[in-house]
């Protein structure tokens, strides 16, 4: 770990009344300061709410807050000066706690927001947004063997854990895939799947082409049967799949091995729990499928029953999949695609020389969370997508295929290293070097050339103080000076209605010289 990494930091949690920072109250705000182990822990009053309603996360009753005080700008600008805010990269897990703060100052008036700088780490966390609850901070304290992971949340004590959390992570990106947890590197190949599944991945991967697409729909088999159902989880999916691909004869191909060594190079960290009891099956060779364990062979008969349905129903869709997508000729399912260039693999459901069929059986029918795995899947080949729309269940489903047209766009504005050029000529210091950028909303990475120190920071930070937090410290405080001279003018005049203007200024504590 790098060194002193405790003095560039200082962690923030606050325990809310709900999730809506413009309806419920901040009911807590806690600051720690890793390098002096000093805590901040303050109750703030209900003032949005009549009562609490997240009790059971954060243990705050009605009675804690009874006669608590809403923050006032005079201890906002001690917090700051005590915990070297306007200084320090502020961690946050989640997005949650910055609008909380940004919100409450809003509408207690105080200023010095503008001066915080936030990281939210839980972008170092790539996971599926299908992960049932279980990417927890808590559970991830738990893989890494912190002790002090609590039932009821307070905010003191999370800030702890969140900073034994990141200083475990930092400077690393987890990947986790199921219940398992583990530590990318650049080396691993990216499963083209995972830039959709998961919705955070655009924070690890750079540059990749903007693909865009075009679809219309070449067909579509309704199935008017009210005895076939949905079933909880993905099981329809894999299922309905697996019959496909047993009606259609088709070939696997086996990349197990290319696909393990992969893996290999992901840094195993540890297993989440499950939230759920998971139903393992064989295939069979018929579309059906079977229980490994005895507790499951009922409902696994129920599953059956509705694929010996569905292989009497679905024949002309077979029918057209064999003739009009792959022209009677030999089909494989599960080749391997891989772009050597921008390191992403794909693994086609079904496929020949010609064309790729790709099968989404949940009931998302919008393309586009697809298309990056559809285009390197096709890899210049002709593209359909074979959906199934579930909306109608209760007199059967519609199987629709699409034919889609996969492209290249241009970015969004201009290329990567354009964009960065561009950025790095809006910073005023020329000893700050722009190591990493993706847009202005994402955090940038910058590099001191005289100092050769690294930090991360806001587009708008580094525009309005464009200072390295090593090198240019005698610069920063004049410019905090300066914000802070500013802030009491401003109160000075507004409380004398335009009549007394600051002249001078050392501190809050200070006596003001007058002109009046």
């Amino acid at each position: 770990m790098e060194e002193c990494i405790e003095k560039r930091y200082v962690v923030l949690d606050v325990e809310t009344n709900g999730t809506s920072s413009l309806y419920y109250d901040l009911l807590s705000i806690s600051i720690y300061k890793p390098d002096e182990e000093k805590m901040y822990d303050r109750f703030l009053p209900l003032e949005l709410n009549e009562d609490v309603y997240t009790t059971y996360i954060n243990g705050i009753t009605k009675e804690d807050l009874k006669n608590k005080q809403p923050l006032v700008q005079d201890e906002v600008n001690r917090i700051i000066d005590e915990f070297e805010l306007d200084k320090r990269t502020i961690l946050i897990y989640g997005d949650l706690d910055e609008r909380f703060i940004k919100n409450y100052f809003k509408r207690k008036r105080l200023n010095g927001y503008e001066m915080l700088n936030f990281y939210n780490f839980k972008h170092d966390i790539i996971s599926s947004r299908f992960s049932n609850g279980t990417v927890t901070k808590d559970n991830l304290c738990r893989i890494y063997g912190i002790k002090i992971v609590s039932d009821v949340h307070s905010g003191a004590n999370d800030c702890i854990l969140e900073w034994e959390l990141f200083k475990k992570i930092y400077g690393k990106k987890l990947l986790i895939t199921g219940r398992n947890v583990f530590e990318l590197n650049k080396d691993y190949i990216i499963p083209a799947s995972f830039l959709s599944k998961f919705y955070n991945f655009k924070y690890y991967v750079n540059n990749l082409p903007k693909i865009g697409y075009k679809s219309r729909v070449v067909k579509k088999f309704e199935i008017n049967n009210k005895k076939i159902k949905k079933f909880a989880t993905n099981i329809s999916g894999m299922t309905i799949e697996h019959l496909i691909n047993t009606m259609l004869d088709v070939e696997v191909i086996h990349s197990e091995a290319f696909l393990i060594e992969n893996k290999k190079k992901l840094k195993f960290i540890g297993e989440l729990p499950s939230s759920y009891d998971e139903l393992i099956v064989d295939f069979n060779k018929d579309g059906t499928i079977s229980a490994i364990k005895s507790k499951d062979e009922e409902f696994v008969n129920e599953i059956n029953e509705v694929l010996n349905i569905l292989k009497k129903e679905i024949q002309p869709l077979i029918a057209y999949i064999s003739k009009n997508i792959f022209k009677n000729q030999k089909i494989f399912s599960q080749e391997l695609v891989i772009d050597k260039e921008n390191k992403i693999l794909a693994l086609c459901d079904l496929s020949n020389k010609d064309a790729i069929l790709e099968i989404k059986t949940n009931n998302n029918l919008n393309i586009a969370p697809f298309k990056e795995q559809l285009y390197y899947e096709s890899n210049g080949r002709t593209c359909y997508i074979l959906q199934i729309d579930w909306h109608n269940i209760k007199n059967g489903i519609t199987f629709i295929i699409s034919k889609v047209e996969l492209f290249e766009t241009e970015k969004s504005d201009r290329n990567l290293s354009e964009r960065i050029k561009n950025f790095q000529s809006k910073i005023n210091n020329d000893n700050i070097v722009v190591v990493e950028y993706q847009n202005y909303k994402s955090k940038v990475k910058l590099k001191c050339s005289k100092c050769n120190q690294e930090w991360y920071t806001s587009y708008t930070s580094i525009i309005n103080k464009p200072y390295c937090p090593y090198c240019d410290k005698e610069i920063e405080a004049v410019d905090k000076f300066k914000m802070k001279f500013n802030r009491y003018a401003e109160k000075i005049l507004e409380k004398s209605n335009g009549k007394i203007k600051v002249l001078t200024f050392i501190n809050s504590k200070a006596n003001l010289k007058p002109y009046v």
